[in-house]
């Protein structure tokens, strides 16, 4: 795996296409010297903003991203005394807005947090496969020479053997 772990959201497939048509008009409009240009080229680059966050598992750094066309831009931080890494379910939400209306969807998601300083995180990776999630985790926790803990069942969390996820691919939990 590589020494960086990336979390980016992904864009929607409208929003990447409404975004470039906006940059395309924003552009235009920047030719022919239309004072109204920045309103489509702002709209754009909003558009096809993202955010997420990245880990440097050499440096033990990390930085919250902004992404734009996979330009990343991010101030990286020490990481403070990691102590665990924690896979847990959770939901998201995602808002579309229109002129007269609104609609809020949730969808079930992995999160993994960097815990550290007894009850700071940071959220390093999110994903929707439990597979991928313990993986990515694993390799956080032997990285950053620290624990894994599988709280994906509401008020049953249990520290996970990392070198049999490693070799055999099922999590076995430490007692």
């Amino acid at each position: 795996m590589d020494a960086t772990i990336r979390y980016i959201r992904k864009i929607p497939i409208w929003k990447i296409m409404i975004g470039f048509a906006a940059l395309g008009v924003g552009v235009l409009g920047l030719i022919v010297l239309t004072p109204y240009a920045l309103v489509p080229l702002l709209f754009g680059v909003m558009m096809l903003k993202t955010e997420g966050s990245e880990i440097d598992l050499e440096s033990q750094t990390y930085r919250n991203v902004n992404a734009f066309l996979g330009f990343t831009f991010g101030k990286w931080q020490k990481l403070q005394n990691p102590e665990y890494v924690s896979v847990f379910n959770t939901t998201e939400d995602i808002t579309v807005r229109a002129l007269t209306a609104e609609t809020t969807n949730t969808f079930p998601i992995i999160v993994l947090n960097i815990f550290y300083e007894r009850n700071k995180k940071i959220t390093v990776y999110k994903t929707k496969q439990v597979k991928d999630a313990f993986e990515v985790a694993s390799h956080i926790a032997d990285a950053l020479l620290i624990d894994l803990l599988d709280a994906t069942e509401k008020g049953d969390y249990k520290w996970v053997d990392k070198n049999h996820l490693r070799t055999h691919g099922d999590i076995v939990y430490i007692d």
